[in-house]
């Protein structure tokens, strides 16, 4: 009986062992060499995953365009920190992706969080101009048609 117990332990633990090796790399995750570039990306392919692994506990992975899986140890910390000041998650050759509020972005300028954050503000105040200046241009359009017609 003791035999049995033991053979299945090992057979559990090695099923787990097996288990353990890194997750297969998607295709748009595989990396590419890149050059220096001062503009900060949105990267529409990032985001986390949980796997289980040696003895079947929980693993987060992160990854994104050019970004194979990488085992990110402190998931909790990190998606708290997140929503106050931009994070750091991974770094392949020059690029870093960075984790801020609900988006994730990539770099490879080696800027720091402050400088993310600002550049995402940055962002954010374009696409909100654009927008007015759509909203603006569609109600002048209306009230052109109106004129036209009335």
């Amino acid at each position: 009986m003791v035999l049995l117990l033991v053979a299945g332990f090992a057979a559990f633990a090695g099923i787990s062992w097996w288990q353990r090796s890194s997750p297969e790399t998607p295709a748009f995750a595989r990396h590419r060499p890149s050059v220096p570039n001062a503009e900060l990306l949105v990267d529409r392919n990032a985001g986390f995953f949980t796997d289980r692994g040696f003895l079947f506990r929980k693993r987060h992975f992160f990854v994104a365009t050019g970004c194979p899986p990488v085992r990110i140890a402190d998931y909790p910390s990190l998606d708290v920190r997140r929503r106050e000041q931009p994070v750091r998650i991974a770094r392949v050759g020059l690029r870093s992706w960075w984790w801020f509020e609900e988006g994730f972005y990539r770099e490879s300028a080696g800027y720091r969080d402050d400088a993310v954050r600002q550049l995402v503000r940055d962002q954010e105040r374009r696409e909100q101009a654009k927008r007015d200046r759509e909203r603006l241009m569609s109600d002048v359009d209306a009230n052109l048609r109106k004129r036209d017609q009335g």
